[in-house]
């Protein structure tokens, strides 16, 4: 039996939030299709993100940035939405490049 494929999905958190329903229905649809999104809490809204970053003691950029690399290199496969200018989302590109991972 094969091992359920592990999605890191990539989308602009600091500048849009705006879109966070479109990347919540691209992570439903992506769990859907029976893969586990390592970055759900990219769909989520602004005050739940925060909430949850504190429950899980990521109370500063260098915290966030490590657990996003352990999920990237976790991951099988990257699913980038693209549409929101963001270094975040293009930096975690190029780190994926760089680790030889699909994307998309």
């Amino acid at each position: 039996m094969a091992s359920q494929k592990k999605v890191y999905f990539c989308g602009s958190i600091r500048a849009g939030r705006q879109d966070a329903d479109l990347y919540k229905s691209i992570i439903q649809k992506i769990d859907s299709c029976g893969a586990k999104v390592l970055t759900e809490f990219v769909g989520w809204d602004k005050s739940k993100m925060a909430e949850q970053n504190e429950i899980r003691g990521l109370r500063d950029d260098k915290g966030i940035h490590a657990q996003d690399m352990a999920f990237l290199q976790e991951a099988d496969a990257i699913v980038a939405e693209v549409t929101q200018p963001s270094l975040g989302v293009g930096y975690e590109i190029g780190r994926a490049v760089a680790m030889g991972k699909r994307i998309l």
